[in-house]
């Protein structure tokens, strides 16, 4: 899971003063498709497989009998895509490192952008999530669900023009086993797996150390790195070559090194000879020959250059911000697009976070007394319109979410009492909750933009005597105190898997590692067991119960004042771009725009007609998208 929904130094008044002073002059008329793709390919072998492996073993003339593969997948892209332009975003935080794992490495950039770079063994269907081939064309897993059997296609090729084959695997197998990278769950990952074994060049095996349904899939979806640039590094030197140099590839895209500005943006490249361009799976896919990352991390700023056309494309985090800052002149003409894009996508716990390592937090009724003393439910309605849902479970809005989940609402009787309990039951002459002499005094970090609706937490609290100091930080650095498990209470939102994993996550050996999402420190024996039996089971309505039990335990440790969440994406965009009918992917975020949306290159042109004629008006249509909700 990746941490989400966060939002060098100059003067921000100065910055704000020509932004929007910059708004009264003559817009720019950007020119499109001044773009072309590129190579890195530096190989100087046979372009070709290796004619020498014989069929049997994975190479031409494979006819994959006995194994397992998949032909009749489903497509999420529009038919009429065309190659070339290029698109902009903006991301909150330069990444801390560019490496694809290893310590920091979960970062906004990483979300966005790994599979553009690196691919798997095999990859999910859009719709049904049944397995699809990406560098494996065929697959076997022995009857005791013990050992797994890959073919790699023997077309795939590095960015750099050399072959990938079942060494690549070994290798990348190996950095990850190694403790070096400082990724604890990457470690235990790879360790519950056996040396890979290479039968040939193109076919290999791996052995699981245990049975779990989720074996499979764990090292099928493990993204591949090139041998000849990571063989002879150990996880140290990893981390220390990589942190801002990005290793090619087998993907669509790269970054070259000049085209990284630290701490302002980075530009991706889409390769003239990926490998994978004509296969099916990739129809109407990667269009764009630059995809522009730029670093913001001010609303302001954001929203300003997404006005002046310097940022195509904006994720609008706050209902206010959708309701009161986007309805200017370009969208009112059609230039600007509103979207709220309803999709399956599953959405994680989001809250304040409360560190439970620490005290007065260890003390279940200190944790439970704040939550009643969040008004979450005045906060939707006065500060979102009741645009929200509140939030009541782990896994919020999926199938196993428990529908008998406490459901704590606000009550400053019920937070005194339960303070009272835990022994904080006298006040100074100032009002504030004493005990042995000290004021129970609480900090709580946040980033900006979060004050409007923690200020609300901070004067309730106090009406109960609990002093809350608001701490405005980056995302960066709020992250890091995350990631560290050096905080008091924070807030933090997180994107659940498609098939969640609550032991690396929620396990009691996790809460004292760091790196990993258990901000909380939650440690339950209980949920330990349901999580070993979790992953033995190989039916699915019994993960399901078990998933809810978990949740049941998870929300009734109080770990987190839960906030709310909604089941779509709200994006705005400037209209020169062509996209399939769903927009968005069923399962994924904004992140999938940059692969299956395209430059539309009638769209440019009236767009930039547009621009110098303010009597024209671009045709829009209905603002909510909601392809998969209708989808049967």
């Amino acid at each position: 899971m990746r941490n989400s929904f966060f939002h060098n130094v100059i003067s921000f008044a100065a910055v704000a003063f020509l932004l929007i002073s910059g708004c009264s002059k003559k817009e720019k008329v950007f020119s499109n498709f001044e773009t072309s793709p590129v190579s890195v390919n530096k190989y100087s072998g046979n372009p070709v497989a290796d004619i020498s492996v014989l069929p049997e073993l994975g190479g031409i003339g494979f006819t994959g009998e006995g194994w397992s593969t998949n032909s009749t997948y489903n497509l999420i892209t529009d038919s009429k895509a065309v190659k070339g332009g290029k698109i902009t975003l903006s991301l909150p935080d330069f990444p801390v490192t560019l490496r694809p794992f290893g310590i920091n490495s979960n970062s906004f950039f990483n979300a966005y952008t790994d599979n553009l770079f690196y691919e798997s063994l095999i990859s999910s269907d859009p719709v049904t999530l049944d397995y699809v081939p990406m560098i494996a064309t065929h697959w076997k897993i022995s009857e005791d669900n013990l050992t797994f059997k890959f073919r790699i296609n023997p077309d795939a090729k590095w960015a750099d023009g050399y072959p990938v084959t079942s060494d690549d695997v070994i290798a990348t197998w190996k950095l990850m086993n190694d403790e070096g990278i400082i990724e604890p769950y990457l470690n235990q990952l790879a360790g519950s797996f056996l040396e890979p074994v290479a039968e040939s060049r193109y076919i290999f095996s791996v052995k699981s150390k245990i049975n779990s349904w989720r074996q499979f899939y764990l090292f099928a979806s493990l993204k591949i790195l090139p041998a000849h640039y990571i063989r002879d590094l150990s996880g140290k030197d990893f981390i220390e070559k990589y942190q801002y140099s990005l290793i090619p590839g087998s993907g669509p895209y790269i970054v070259l090194d000049n085209d990284i500005k630290k701490g302002e943006s980075i530009t991706v490249r889409r390769r003239s000879d990926y490998w994978g361009e004509n296969l099916k799976m990739n129809l109407g896919k990667n269009n764009f020959d630059e995809i522009n990352l730029t670093f913001i991390n001010n609303d302001l700023i954001q929203k300003e250059k997404f006005k002046s056309g310097e940022i195509d494309v904006l994720l609008v985090k706050k209902a206010s911000s959708w309701k009161s800052d986007f309805d200017f002149d370009k969208v009112k003409r059609g230039l600007v697009i509103k979207k709220r894009v309803f999709n399956k996508t599953p959405r994680g716990v989001s809250g304040l976070c409360i560190n439970t390592r620490i005290k007065p937090f260890d003390n279940v009724n200190v944790r439970k007394a704040l939550i009643y003393a969040f008004d979450r439910m005045k906060m939707n309605e006065k500060l979102f319109d009741n645009e929200y849902s509140l939030l009541n479970s782990y896994f919020p809005g999926s199938i196993y979410e428990n529908p008998s989940n406490p459901k704590v609402g606000f009550n400053l009787d019920s937070a005194s009492m339960l303070l009272a309990l835990a022994g904080w039951d006298t006040k100074n002459s100032d009002g504030w909750l004493v005990r042995n002499g000290k004021v129970l005094e609480i900090d709580l970090e946040f980033v900006r933009d979060m004050e409007f609706f923690l200020t609300i937490f901070q004067e309730d609290l106090k009406k109960i005597g609990v002093r809350l100091n608001l701490k405005e930080l980056d995302d960066a650095a709020l992250f890091k105190l995350g990631n560290d498990k050096k905080f008091s209470i924070q807030y933090a939102a997180w994107q659940e898997s498609l098939t969640p994993n609550p032991e690396i996550s929620y396990s009691s050996k996790t809460a004292d590692e760091k790196s990993n999402a258990n901000w909380a420190g939650i440690k339950d024996k209980n949920i330990d067991n349901l999580c070993l039996q979790y992953n033995n089971s190989y039916n699915v309505n019994e993960r399901t119960e078990i998933l809810r039990k978990i949740d049941s335990l998870l929300c009734n440790y109080y770990g987190y004042i839960f906030t709310w969440y909604g089941p779509y994406y709200r994006i705005v965009f400037h209209n020169k771009f062509g996209f399939p009918e769903n927009i968005l992917g069923k399962y994924s975020g904004l992140e999938s725009l940059l692969t299956i949306w395209y430059q539309d290159p009638n769209k440019t042109k009236e767009y930039q007609e547009a621009l110098k004629d303010n009597n024209i008006f671009l045709k829009r249509d209905e603002i909510d998208n909601k392809y998969w909700d209708n989808l049967r």
